[in-house]
Parts: structure tokens; sequence; C-alpha cells
């Protein structure tokens, strides 16, 4: 195995080795289809269309209010007003599988609000500056980051406080300090089936462009300019006209001469084993990141495999959002509404950090089984209400708050019309109908 005696992975992964991983994986990121695909499935299943907060203090009026508040400045988090939190978090899970990590730096707009602003990979780096870092990042006696260099557009740098700057990434060594691509070990994989993909569809443009073969029983070529018809020698008559011929019989006729033949030419490019050849390509880029079967095809497993395939993306995405929301979405929310309490815009409350957050509804195969499974635990008490709606993602308490109004909605309905509320809440499963009032009579009444 080639390579020097092992040593710390900030060692290993030079800035060099770095910034050519992240070239080649963004290469690969806007050429190869295989490639999109699993970067896009990442983000699309782990984020979704946002994870919400969900604030978990003991005041439940202060929980709403801080959510609110956290909902408006969502909707343009980023400092240059082109991007929502839930974008946000979309462009950072994009990242991470194409450069490696990303990094989101904690600043203030004109009218001193907070707001992020997005830095990609080459961003942070040691650029020109005199003082020594590893890769960009100042680090202390004990590697805890002190700063970070962002190289600006006129190739200066400067130096960005650590508790300003939320670096996020999947940690895979405890001595690392920058993380490769998490495409760090298809490069190859896919540049070499992408290289010979194409030498193989020039191979089949260029069969393509061949219609026929003239074959000769003697091997020898003279000068043909194009398909010759013999006039006849002393010894053998001469051959028919081909162009009377075509006039009698219709069609095309082609006069040869003797020993030659004319066939179709068939190519057997690509074969079968150069398809095999690709998909092994594929299947062992696709390790380690997401399933093969459920980035590119499911249809040669069964359902037992289906589920297996199913739950392992599963968990990849846990996992990514577990990333997403320790190192992004929690210092966020403490930037955003510990700014919003210092205004005096929301008030001070114990616990104001605790927060939860709603993950998108998680993917499955088996959605009605599920759902009667969930409905079963349910009520038998085995599972929460709260749970069970994280599970969809949604949001308990709002959800709460809806029925509550639809509730009291049918109740006033019922009042107001004089109908039975079983009429309004399940109509088809009742068979009470609303009956006139009989009239009194005066006597039997007394």
């Amino acid at each position: 195995v080639p390579g020097a005696a092992p040593t710390d992975a900030k060692k290993e992964l030079s800035s060099h080795t770095r910034r050519e991983l992240v070239r080649r994986s963004r290469y690969l990121n806007k050429n190869s289809g295989f490639a999109r695909e699993m970067v896009a499935d990442m983000a699309i299943y782990s984020t979704g269309d946002g994870i919400q907060p969900q604030a978990m203090t003991d005041d439940l009026e202060w929980n709403k209010a801080a959510e609110d508040y956290f909902s408006r400045w969502a909707k343009r988090a980023e400092i240059t007003q082109r991007f929502s939190f839930e974008e946000c978090q979309h462009l950072v899970c994009r990242g991470l599988d194409v450069d490696g990590e990303y990094f989101c730096i904690k600043v203030r707009d004109r009218f001193g609000r907070p707001r992020l602003q997005l830095i990609e990979a080459h961003r942070i780096g040691e650029g020109f500056a005199s003082s020594e870092t590893t890769d960009g990042i100042r680090l202390d006696a004990y590697g805890a980051p002190v700063a970070y260099r962002l190289i600006l557009d006129d190739n200066t740098a400067r130096d960005i406080p650590a508790h300003a700057v939320m670096h996020i990434f999947e940690p895979e060594s405890a001595s690392g300090v920058r993380q490769p691509p998490t495409l760090q070990h298809s490069i190859n994989h896919i540049l070499d089936e992408m290289e010979m993909l194409a030498l193989e569809k020039h191979a089949v443009k260029d069969n393509a462009d061949i219609a026929r073969i003239l074959k000769r029983e003697n091997g020898g070529l003279e000068e043909l300019s194009d398909f010759s018809v013999d006039t006849g020698t002393e010894d053998a008559p001469a051959p028919s006209d081909p162009v009377s011929l075509q006039r009698i019989v219709g069609g095309k006729i082609v006069s040869l001469q003797p020993g030659e033949s004319l066939e179709s030419f068939q190519s057997n490019r690509p074969s079968p084993v150069f398809t095999g050849f690709l998909e092994h390509l594929k299947r062992d880029s696709a390790a380690g990141m997401l399933p093969y079967e459920f980035v590119l095809d499911a249809g040669k497993i069964g359902g037992a495999g289906v589920r297996l395939i199913v739950a392992k993306a599963d968990r990849r995405f846990s996992y990514r959002q577990m990333i997403l929301i320790q190192r992004l979405l929690r210092p966020t929310w403490g930037y955003v509404i510990g700014d919003a309490i210092d205004r005096g815009e929301l008030a001070p409350a114990k616990n104001w950090n605790r927060v939860g957050w709603v993950c998108p509804r998680r993917v499955t195969v088996d959605a009605g089984r599920e759902a009667q499974q969930n409905r079963a635990d349910v009520e038998t008490g085995l599972k929460t209400l709260s749970d069970h709606y994280s599970e969809l993602g949604m949001d308990f308490r709002e959800e709460l708050e809806r029925r509550a109004q639809d509730a009291k909605a049918i109740m006033d309905a019922a009042e107001k019309y004089g109908v039975p509320v079983n009429m309004l809440w399940k109509p088809s499963g009742t068979q009470m109908v609303a009956q006139p009032e009989r009239p009194v009579d005066k006597e039997t009444e007394e």
C-alpha cells in the first residue's frame, strides 16, 4: 500500500490534496448524473421542506412566541437576502457531500439584525498571509479552533474568530481538522466510468456509420471507386444490366465482381459485459454514501431487500440530520433568540436555549401498514402523540391547536343549526337523523 507511516489525519490530508479532491468532486457533481443523484437524494430526504424548531421551555406562550419570531426571521436568514433558512439547510447539506464541509458565519445586516453568511470550503485556507494555520484554521495548544482564515476576492485574508463561525462537517477522525468530500472514494471510479463510456459512445457512433461490408475471397483490394459492373470477357458472357433489372423488379440491384459479397454490418457494442462492468463501478462508488439500489436501481431486489435498503438509507438521513442540528441549527437558534431577548423583543425565559427540531417525514415503503401500527401504538399508549407527529414531520402543538379549532367549529355549527355533533363529525358512521320536535299536549303536560 503506498504512503508513509500512519500519522494524524490533518497531516495526511494536506491543503493541496484537499483542494484537488474538491475540484474533482465539483466536476463530478456538474457532469455525472449518478453523482448528482446521490447528492440530491441526501439533501432532499435529509432536509425536505426544512427542519423546524420546537421550543421546549415550561412556558407554552413563550414557546409559541419564540417559534413565531424564528419563523419570521427564517424567511430571509442569509445576509444577501436571497435564501431562506430552509434553503440554507439544503445548500449546506449538498456542500457536505460535494466539498466535505461548509462554513456559516454569524453576521449582522445593516440594521444590526442577526444573519448567516454562507462560506464554501474553498474560501477558508491559508491564502497569502504570513501567520501559520492548519489549512486555514488556527488552533490552540489543545487543538481547538481559535480563528478561521477567510480568503477575500482580492486574494487577501481575514481571520474570523472561531465563536462566530459554524464549521459543519461529518467527523471521520479525531485528529482531523478539515474534511475531504464525501465522494472522495468515488472520484476515480466515476471519472473512469465517464471516460470509458465516452470512448464506447464514440465507438458506437463510428460503427453506426458503417452500413455494409464488402468481402472478397482472394483478400485483394484493387482501386475501386465504387461498386462496378463486369462487362464480360471472351470466356464469360456479359452479366445482366442492373439498371434494366431495377426497372423490371424494382428496388436497388448491385452487381459485384466474382468472389465478392455484400453484407450488412452488425455491431455488438456495447456488450453486456461492458454494461455489467459499469454497474460494478457504480455500486462501488455508492458504497459509504447511499445504497446503490436506493439511488439508481431497485428493480433487482425483492420485498425484504427493499425494506433493508430503505432502512439503511433512512439511518443515513437521520445521521445527516443530527449533524445539521448539532452544528448548524442549535447554534443558529441560540444566536437569533438570544439576540431577540437582548433587544427586548422576547421576554427572558428559563431554559430559553432548550429546543427540539422536527425533521421531515421519514422515508418508508410500507406507509399503509406502518400507519395502522402507529395508530394502534398511540391508542394503547405505547407511543405518544408528539412522537407520532414528529415522525410525520409535523409540529405537535400546532396540530393540537388545529384540532381544537376544528372541534370548536364543529360544536358551534351543531349548536347553531340544531343537529347532533356526530352528524358533522362522523356522518358516514352513524344512523342518527335529526328528528323534528313533536308538539306537546298542554293538558298532558299539566
